[in-house]
């Protein structure tokens, strides 16, 4: 069976990461590894995490770095460094988990190719208990108050659609599946990237360059995304400005990425 790791990234959103756990907790096909990619979140993240972590049978590590800024690669970066899974899936802490998230994520993935999955939005209101009864009531009572956007994304399809999907549009990190051998391939994240956006993006740039395909799954793999203020734009500029020189100079690799990260056996796995 195909070994799977979740790395669930998160920043001083403990009761949020609380519900998302809780999710994959009652995951009908459970990964091997949870990871927590924690941006330098204090006291209170770390309980939830050490709570939830003594009472599975899991592999689960806490993977902390000091707040330095908004330096979401870097932490990814390390958490990918310590997974021991084949396959690994990216969550955000602020996002609840379909009960079948993992299992689809199993089965969607393929050979040579990086699966985007796709989220539904949750509003302020629902925001406030969304994740904390069981699943199937919460998106009910949320459906019936308005306060879902994106309902495409809200339901398992009977059948699902996958298709190749060679553009950018629509890449997020809070819903991914890549194997750990294509993410050495390329190193990683780009820690160049310190403020929000566009380091996914940049990601799936230089994968899709080296020939992993892009793959675009509709109906399965679902999530929820937890509203909360938005964080600042400030970096994005400089953040556009990477992301167009990969795009411009058809990267494959970065050069400041996981590589620093990886235990001896992994930092020789041919390029």
């Amino acid at each position: 069976m195909l070994s799977l790791g979740l790395i669930i990234n998160t920043h001083e959103q403990p009761d949020y990461l609380a519900r998302a756990l809780s999710a994959v907790a009652r995951q009908i096909s459970p990964p091997e590894e949870v990871l927590l990619a924690d941006d330098g979140s204090g006291e209170g993240v770390r309980s939830v995490f050490a709570r939830w972590s003594a009472a599975h049978q899991l592999r689960a590590e806490h993977v902390w770095q000091p707040h330095e800024g908004f330096r979401r690669a870097r932490i990814l970066n390390q958490a990918i460094a310590r997974a021991r899974s084949e396959y690994l899936v990216f969550l955000d802490g602020d996002t609840v988990p379909h009960p079948q998230f993992i299992a689809d994520h199993r089965r969607l993935a393929r050979e040579g190719a990086f699966i985007q999955g796709h989220r539904a939005l949750v509003k302020q209101q629902a925001a406030a208990w969304f994740g904390l009864q069981g699943f199937a009531e919460d998106r009910r009572r949320a459906l019936w108050q308005g306060q879902l956007e994106g309902l495409k994304h809200a339901f398992r399809w009977p059948f699902p659609l996958l298709r190749t999907q060679p553009g950018l549009r629509g890449i997020r990190g809070c819903n991914l599946g890549i194997w750990r051998a294509h993410l050495i391939q390329v190193n990683g994240y780009n820690e160049e990237f310190v403020g929000w956006g566009r380091e996914d993006s940049e990601l799936a740039v230089r994968l899709m360059n080296r020939g992993v395909r892009r793959l675009d799954a509709r109906g399965r793999a679902l999530c929820y995304h937890l509203w909360h203020p938005p964080a600042s734009r400030a970096a994005l500029p400089a953040n556009d400005n990477l992301l167009a020189e990969a795009i411009g100079q058809r990267a494959t690799r970065c050069a400041n990425g996981l590589q620093q990260h990886l235990r001896e056996d992994d930092a020789h796995t041919p390029a």
